[in-house]
């Protein structure tokens, strides 16, 4: 009896974190709506996405990638809140001695680093440079507001950390409606430090009812959860430099196709991270603490299946219906300005690519968290390295028989798969038969929704050649209203079990 409240609280948590990031995601796409009416698609709009996403990757290396992996397991085990104070101030104090490293050495170094890591030149360059270290100084602020976030969510308490990205996102599309016009590119950089700060401050107010009080703590090698921390979070953290290294190569390889290709690449990123992000962020905020803190094999292998039909259930469907209007969806809410309908063509290919490789990257993002969860980071670290490289030459065969930037999101879906095969072997104590019944189910459940997909692509409306107006919006709103009902009536005929968690909302 116990074990299914928690397992309708965990579920009604998650759904919070949905709602909260789904207004989140909705304002990051105003936010690329906005930015491709101001700046276009061109080798300048390139460069500016180019800097901010290379500072946007080192996110897996402090903020929601390996250090929060390393730490989560900690916190979730603390039952001394004395402990986990100490760990906190220390874990911020690191934050701000290698952070005060890293942003001096990128405000000297910008221009060199971008000339090393891109194929830019002149202007573009420039541009690139001009912008990474205020992009650095964002990455900061936010690896401190992922920190108490996380402790946040150790104790169970989600809305703070749920909405505090929306404030990043109105922060920056504030700067960019109202500065672009004066100081240009540098509204983006404006627009992401008062960002990255405003979510800090959020997810303070909430934090301090902890009553933990920050002051810098650099005694280290007295604390020995310390210790343990940089001992997981060295593999973990060797891991997430493999996944950006890949990824730093992936924009560069980028930067070298035909000018759009990165701006294409960034937009579709962002279409394809809202229902990621959504589902993602939110099934990993209540699942990773629950499976760190379990300490039963077999309990956490359920919680980890449980994770993971979950994330079946809502990416699934999000993944068919976003494909199926990726055209109408980009020319909606990106197309004119300097925005063409061959930018619109070109980023909706790259996004359907992406939603493809949807659900195997969730998987293996999840086992990756089970591998944290039992402090196994060198097999974890192993298995990254290779997917990395896998990725690499996947995008380097792919882009030799001429698929251009759309070769980036097919190599994700093919090394993402190599991952998730090389990572589920080490989960002892899985219940198969389980899951598979649980995620058949749902399987099945979405074939009246392909079939929805099929009919709509034979059918190819072209309203989506008029771009952003009122009549794409509202045509494409009432496709995909009708696709989620197609869904919603499938999934209440097959009695999948999501339902239970709409009807129960109590945290």
């Amino acid at each position: 009896m116990a074990e299914e409240r928690m397992g309708d609280r965990s579920e009604a948590s998650t759904l919070l974190l949905m709602a909260a990031t789904f207004v989140s995601r909705l304002l990051g796409i105003l936010k690329s709506r906005l930015i491709a009416l101001v700046f276009g698609s061109g080798t300048l709009s390139d460069a500016m996405n180019f800097s901010y996403n290379l500072s946007n990757n080192f996110r897996k290396l402090f903020a929601e990638g390996s250090l929060s992996a390393s730490y989560i397991p900690l916190f979730a085990s603390c039952e001394d809140d004395g402990r986990t104070a100490r760990l906190y101030r220390q874990v911020a104090s690191f934050l701000i001695l290698i952070f005060a490293l890293i942003i001096t050495a990128v405000a000297i170094f910008a221009r060199p680093i971008m000339a090393a890591l891109s194929d830019f030149e002149g202007e573009g360059l420039e541009v690139a440079a001009f912008l990474l270290p205020p992009f650095t100084l964002f990455l900061f602020f936010i690896s401190l507001a992922t920190l108490s976030a996380s402790i946040l969510q150790t104790k169970r308490r989600f809305l703070a950390s749920g909405i505090a990205p929306i404030f990043f996102t109105l922060t920056m599309l504030l700067s960019l409606w109202l500065l672009s016009d004066d100081v240009g590119y540098w509204s983006m950089a404006i627009g992401a430090v008062a960002g990255s700060l405003a979510q800090l401050a959020i997810v303070l107010i909430d934090f301090r009812k902890l009553g933990i009080r920050f002051r810098l703590d650099f005694h280290f090698a007295a604390n020995e959860d310390f210790r343990t921390l940089m001992r997981s979070w060295l593999p973990a953290s060797a891991s997430s430099l493999v996944a950006i290294a890949s990824q730093s190569v992936t924009m560069y390889l980028a930067s070298r196709l035909e000018a759009g290709s990165v701006t294409a690449l960034s937009n579709a990123i962002v279409f394809y991270s809202a229902p990621y992000g959504i589902v993602f962020a939110s099934v990993n905020a209540v699942y990773f603490p629950l499976i760190s803190r379990r300490k039963d094999e077999r309990g956490r292998a359920a919680a980890l299946s449980d994770a993971l039909v979950n994330l079946t259930t809502f990416l699934l469907p999000a993944a068919l219906v976003l494909a199926s209007l990726s055209r109408e969806c980009v020319a909606s809410l990106l197309q004119g300005g300097a925005f063409t309908l061959d930018d619109t063509v070109l980023t909706a290919s790259v996004l359907t690519a992406y939603l493809a490789a949807m659900l195997p990257m969730a998987f293996y993002a999840m086992l990756q968290r089970w591998m944290y969860s039992t402090l196994d980071y060198w097999r974890n670290l192993a298995v990254g390295v290779a997917v990395s490289l896998a990725d690499i030459a996947f995008t380097l065969f792919y882009m030799s028989q001429g698929l251009g930037v759309v070769s980036m999101p097919l190599a994700s879906l093919s090394s993402s798969l190599i991952g998730t095969l090389c990572l589920f072997p080490f989960v002892h104590g899985f219940d198969w038969r389980r899951f598979i019944h649980k995620g058949g189910r749902v399987i099945i459940a979405n074939i009246p929704l392909a079939a929805t997909v099929v009919l709509y692509g034979k059918w190819n409306p072209q309203f989506y050649t008029a771009g952003s107006t009122l009549r794409t919006l509202v045509l494409t709103i009432i496709a995909g209203l009708g696709m989620l009902a197609v869904a919603l009536a499938s999934y209440i005929a097959f009695k999948v079990d999501f339902l239970s968690a709409l009807r129960n909302r109590r945290p």
